[in-house]
């Protein structure tokens, strides 16, 4: 009977440690289970983050607005280059013209000089002409003439005989030994000497005289 008992001992013990054993594997499975859940869970948390709003969304519209302003403004500053060069293009051609007919005026005037040259000519070479009348005609002529030059700027440099020698309005040629007048006092004028608008643009030629 003890034999029998230890039998029974055995047995329940094995089959209280095989009890142990399905409560330990269905623990197991039920930890791995709930370990599975939870990791399912976080998973799915992240997941749920993922398709959220994307941090880098507002940096890609800056980016997006920053090369659209780019744009507007290289196309407007190409605009407003041909623009530029197009008015230089108009401006030189407008100071080309200028340049090109600002004697318009002096040119209409002389040719109503031109026109009294050619009546004192036809003039002279008619077989009635009068050498008083003709004389007269070309005296008015280059009064006209000069009348004209003087409204446009331009003056005669005074040079008669007697004049002081000045090196800035006249230019000696030669030299005369006298007695009769002040050194360098002019006698003879060859050209007359002309300024524009003060500025002498020829000197007269004259003569002068020295000490003897």
């Amino acid at each position: 009977m003890s034999y029998k008992k230890y039998d029974d001992e055995s047995s329940c013990a094995d089959s209280s440690s095989y009890g142990s054993a399905e409560e330990d594997g269905f623990m197991s499975e039920c930890i791995s289970d709930e370990d599975s859940g939870l990791a399912g869970t976080t998973d799915s948390c992240s997941a749920d983050a993922e398709p959220g709003e994307n941090p880098n969304s507002d940096l890609l519209e800056e980016n997006a607005a920053l090369l659209k302003r780019a744009e507007d403004l290289t196309s407007a500053y190409l605009t407003l280059a041909a623009d530029f060069e197009n008015y230089k293009k108009r401006n030189q051609k407008h100071l080309d013209d200028i340049k090109k007919f600002a004697s318009e005026p002096l040119m209409l005037d002389m040719i109503e000089v031109a026109d009294n040259f050619e009546r004192a000519i036809n003039s002279a070479e008619s077989e009635t002409a009068d050498k008083d009348s003709l004389m007269e005609g070309v005296k008015n002529t280059y009064r006209q003439f000069m009348n004209l030059l003087e409204k446009n700027g331009l003056s005669r440099i005074p040079s008669n005989p007697g004049t002081e020698f000045d090196p800035h309005l006249h230019e000696s040629v030669a030299q005369i030994p006298t007695a009769d007048c002040p050194e360098e006092t002019i006698i003879e004028v060859f050209k007359p000497g002309y300024t524009l608008h003060s500025k002498v643009i020829r000197p007269a030629t004259v003569t002068i005289s020295t000490e003897p």
